[in-house]
């Protein structure tokens, strides 16, 4: 059986549906976790610029950006290849002669 994605007092980002869009984008809490419904978890979040709660899917929530782990930036050693050398573009005149030469 699956469980919870989301603990009581963790920090979320909330990504509010269409019809949703007037909710602040700014970090909410979960306050309490709901049973599932229909194959999917729900929470109750609260942001402190709002006066009321919140009842989401699990779908709509992502952990903040700065909660993320990230893998440590490679070296700054690290070689670029040189770009490919192109031809020299030569003038029409020039390479109209050439071909009558050839």
């Amino acid at each position: 059986m699956s469980t919870h994605k989301f603990g009581v007092g963790d920090k979320v980002d909330f990504v509010p549906a269409f019809h949703q869009r007037s909710a602040p984008t700014t970090e909410y809490q979960i306050v309490r976790q709901l049973p599932d419904h229909n194959g999917e978890f729900f929470y109750q979040i609260k942001s402190a610029r709002e006066p009321h709660d919140r009842v989401v899917g699990e779908s709509q929530l992502i952990r903040p950006v700065s909660q993320v782990k990230r893998a440590p930036a490679r070296s700054a050693k690290r070689r670029v290849k040189p770009a490919a050398k192109r031809p020299v573009a030569r003038p029409r005149a020039v390479r109209a002669r050439r071909r009558k030469r050839g």
